[in-house]
């Protein structure tokens, strides 16, 4: 059966590549990002906004939200959910960063600190991006929230570690965006693996 996927982030690189990888599968997709591109059929959608999100997810399966905009995180949370509520549909892919629940290992934390600040302060990205990720998990919708490790731009596969457990050190190292992607794309396919679980997703060193 035909799956009908709303993105909101469209414009970003990952969920580019997750379209492509959509390509050929059975499933429908709109794409939505908060500036429109009418020449990649990419219509304008400010995620922070509830009412534009209910009417939006008319006969919408599944969002995939990679929106990623500082200071957005938290408000996009909070209207998503409400949304989604509202309009009964119940699955999400939300994708975040990791080190929201203090995961990052002791020697590279005061690195990721220092560029994006810590979760107990909303003020930085971090923070936000932890205020969001509590917003979902304390919602009724069928969510998973993927955490990729630091990204890269090399256009290969890689072997995943993933890791369920979010307090768990995190254990593999950078991660391409195309596997991010792959990983992503496979959960669109499959959306009953993952529910209500965050997901830390690294490369096997």
């Amino acid at each position: 059966m035909t799956k009908n996927i709303l993105i909101l982030g469209a414009n970003g690189q990952i969920a580019k590549i997750v379209v492509d990888i959509l390509a050929n599968t059975d499933t429908k997709i709109t794409l939505t990002s908060l500036h429109a591109r009418p020449e990649k059929s990419i219509k304008s959608l400010d995620a922070t906004k509830e009412e534009n999100l209910v009417r939006a997810l008319k006969d919408i399966d599944i969002v995939y939200a990679n929106i990623g905009a500082e200071g957005r995180q938290k408000n996009a949370a909070n209207a998503l959910v409400n949304a989604m509520h509202t309009a009964g549909v119940k699955r999400l892919i939300w994708v975040a960063t990791i080190g929201i629940y203090n995961e990052i290992p002791t020697e590279t934390v005061d690195i990721w600190r220092n560029i994006l600040g810590t979760p107990d302060n909303e003020n930085t990205y971090m923070g936000d991006q932890a205020a969001a990720a509590r917003r979902i998990e304390e919602s009724q919708l069928d969510y998973t929230i993927i955490r990729p490790n630091e990204l890269t731009d090399d256009n290969k596969m890689q072997q995943l570690n993933v890791q369920a457990d979010p307090h768990e050190k995190i254990i593999g190292g950078p991660i391409t965006r195309t596997s991010v992607a792959e990983f992503i794309a496979q959960l669109l396919l499959n959306p009953e693996q993952h529910i209500a679980e965050s997901i830390a997703i690294s490369s096997t060193k």
